[in-house]
């Protein structure tokens, strides 16, 4: 006579769903989040608000407010800052409305020839352009063999050398903001303008121009916020006087052992950035800016 098998049979391996899995990834998300960004903020917040027991004092930020040179180093900063957008708006608007026009291959292709650069450090992005701009560099030998009077121009280690420096390495997040909101200009609105009589002039002040200022908007705030804080090239290319404020926080640490006023450096760093952000969505409308349109 068969044995009967009474053994209960498994339960049925509960598979994730979909939204299982958007919420799995948005907890590994945000516990990234909290222990490589929230947690170390929370961290200098603390370090720039305590002295070396402990004990909570405002005596870093105190100094740091005293100080006649920082105030010179932050508006240096922002006025680089400023100029280095600016140059990237001036020289990436006009490249980005060429480069958004080009489809298939080519398009693809000079995607990849933007996004090149990231594939290297700033570092050393930096320095070949130390190389090409130097007394006996590329650019002065082209200069010099063209016969422009003034040559060899000093173009290292000045306020020159930092901006160009800067707007090389920055122009990239400028053309990657333009082109991307560039591309979704319906073509059928130009045609609509040229259609009613509309010269090219008119066409692009009172429809491209309108249109594209997302990308105008986020372009120059990223490269405003990412210039603001950056450190490599103005520490190459700069010399004493056209020192930023990152460069100061590195001081402070490296120089001075300082970590309470590197860390309050940075909240100030950090709350202007905010500040400059909330500005211009205050008054800019930012964020109706830069939502994309369709």
């Amino acid at each position: 006579m068969a044995e009967v098998n009474t053994a209960a049979a498994p339960a049925p391996r509960k598979r994730l769903t979909a939204p299982d899995l958007q919420w799995l990834a948005l907890t590994v998300v945000v516990l990234f989040m909290l222990a490589t960004f929230i947690a170390p903020l929370l961290q200098v917040l603390f370090l720039g608000v305590t002295d070396d027991g402990g004990n909570f004092t405002f005596a870093p930020l105190k100094e740091l407010f005293q100080n006649g040179s920082l105030r010179h180093v932050i508006l240096q900063t922002a006025f680089t800052a400023a100029e280095v957008s600016l140059c990237c708006l001036i020289i990436g608007y006009p490249a980005a409305y060429y480069l958004s026009q080009l489809k298939g291959k080519m398009a693809t292709l000079t995607g990849i020839a933007i996004l090149f650069p990231f594939l290297t450090s700033s570092l050393v992005r930096t320095f070949v352009f130390m190389v090409i701009l130097g007394r006996t560099g590329l650019l002065n030998s082209l200069l010099k063999a063209l016969d422009i009077p003034g040559t060899p121009f000093k173009l290292l280690f000045n306020q020159a050398g930092v901006v160009i420096g800067m707007t090389y390495v920055l122009l990239p997040y400028m053309l990657l903001s333009l082109i991307g909101t560039m591309r979704k200009i319906d073509p059928v609105l130009l045609n609509a303008a040229r259609s009613l009589g509309a010269g090219p002039t008119t066409i692009f002040l009172t429809v491209y121009l309108p249109l594209s200022l997302p990308g105008v908007a986020a372009g120059t705030i990223i490269t405003t916020i990412l210039g603001f804080g950056y450190f490599v090239t103005p520490a190459l290319m700069g010399g004493p006087s056209e020192t930023m404020i990152a460069q100061l926080v590195e001081q402070r640490i490296v120089v001075m052992y300082d970590m309470h006023g590197a860390a309050a450096l940075s909240l100030i760093m950090l709350a202007i950035v905010l500040a400059v952000y909330a500005i211009a969505a205050r008054w800019l409308g930012l964020s109706r800016m830069m939502r994309p349109h369709g």
